[in-house]
């Protein structure tokens, strides 16, 4: 009986030895993670004086996190949930107006036109909601794991300088297998 379960058991751990590891991705389930990233671009415009002048600034959006970091070779799928921008800091001209355009990775373009202080003052949202360009910058995101988030455009503030942020926000489900 002894040498039955011994012989048993060296048979299972034979068996088990002999998986390796593409056998045990097939049979572990996915993994969803929720990853909420939030950067900030800061745009700064001098005094204008009455001529509107050009103003650019870039970011890093990463899905890059604790969570995803050491499956970063795994990741088979990512959905964003929403994609956003707003001002989130400002002072200067409460004046100041922008004729801006919102990009990622190189992309479609999202163009507004505001006075900084009032998108400010009223937590105005920009959301991004172009289903075709929403899959381009996930499947930029399943690659490479970063986007460059872009802010540019027109900026006139004949009072003063004008200074303020605009902050990204990106919600995303990462769908790996371990």
């Amino acid at each position: 009986m002894i040498k039955r379960i011994i012989f048993s058991l060296l048979l299972l751990g034979f068996a088990f030895s002999s998986c390796d590891e593409d056998d045990l991705a097939s049979v572990l389930p996915d993994i969803d993670v929720e990853v909420l990233a939030t950067e900030n671009i800061p745009v700064s415009v001098d005094k204008t004086d009455g001529d509107w002048v050009q103003f650019s600034n870039t970011v890093d959006v990463s899905i890059v996190n604790n969570d995803t970091q050491k499956y970063l070779n795994k990741i088979k799928n990512v959905n964003i949930k929403r994609l956003r921008y707003t001002i989130f800091q400002f002072n200067g001209d409460p004046n100041g107006e922008v004729q801006g355009s919102f990009s990622a990775d190189n992309g479609k373009m999202f163009e507004n036109q505001f006075t900084v202080k009032n998108a400010f003052d009223q937590k105005t949202v920009y959301d991004v909601d172009d289903v075709a360009e929403l899959n381009r910058i996930a499947n930029a995101l399943k690659i490479k794991h970063t986007v460059e988030a872009k802010y540019s455009g027109m900026a006139l503030c004949n009072a003063d300088n004008m200074n303020f942020t605009i902050q990204v926000e990106l919600l995303a489900e990462v769908t790996i297998n371990p």
